[in-house]
C-alpha cells in the first residue's frame, strides 16, 4: 500500500450548524405562538366564565400575562430572522485552507511569513466564536467557527504542522 502526502487542509463553509440554528429558531417562533394563543383563550374563557368577579387588578395581570406572550413572541421573531441573515451572509466555496506555503482565510492568501498570530476570539453577544488571523501589515482576517466543519484542535494541529512548528492556534478564549 502506498501513501500520498497530504498538501494541505481545505476546509469548506459548512451550512449545517446555520440551518439547524434557523430550523431551531423557527420551531421556537412556533412554540410562543402557540403559547400566546392558548394564554389568550385561557383568559378570554375566564373572563366569561367569571366575568362579574374580574377587577381592574384582574385585567392589569391578565394584560401582563398577554403582554409577556407577546414580548417572548417579538424575541423569537427577532433570532429567527438573525440567523436567516447569519445563513444568508454566510460565505461559499473555501473558508480556511493550510498548506506548505501559508494560509487561505475568506479567500485572501497570507503567507507564513506574513503570519503574525492565530487565534480563536470569543464572540460578541449573539455571534460566534471566530477564526481570526493576524497578518503582519494589514487588517486581520475572520471566519466564524461554526461556519467550518473542522474542530478547533485539528486547525492548531494543522497550523504547526504546515508552518513547520513557527504557528499556531491560540485556542485560549474558547476555555472561558
Amino acid at each position: 500500500m502506498t501513501f500520498t502526502p497530504i498538501e494541505e487542509l481545505a476546509v469548506a463553509y459548512d451550512p449545517s450548524e446555520l440551518e439547524r440554528k434557523v430550523w431551531r429558531r423557527r420551531r421556537l417562533v412556533r412554540s410562543r405562538l402557540v403559547s400566546l394563543v392558548i394564554t389568550a383563550v385561557l383568559l378570554v374563557a375566564l373572563y366569561a366564565w367569571r366575568r362579574e368577579d374580574f377587577t381592574r387588578g384582574y385585567l392589569i395581570l391578565c394584560a401582563v400575562f398577554v403582554g409577556l406572550s407577546v414580548a417572548l413572541l417579538v424575541g423569537a421573531v427577532v433570532a429567527h430572522r438573525r440567523a436567516r441573515r447569519e445563513l444568508a451572509r454566510m460565505g461559499q466555496g473555501t473558508a480556511l485552507r493550510i498548506g506548505r506555503t501559508g494560509v487561505e482565510l475568506a479567500g485572501s492568501f497570507v503567507p507564513w511569513s506574513e503570519v503574525a498570530a492565530m487565534r480563536a476570539v470569543t464572540g460578541r453577544w449573539g455571534r460566534h466564536e471566530r477564526l481570526q488571523l493576524t497578518r503582519t501589515g494589514g487588517e486581520p482576517l475572520e471566519v466564524p467557527l461554526n461556519q467550518m466543519s473542522v474542530r478547533p484542535a485539528t486547525l492548531d494541529l494543522t497550523a504547526r504542522a504546515y508552518s513547520a512548528g513557527r504557528h499556531g492556534v491560540d485556542l485560549a478564549a474558547l476555555d472561558a
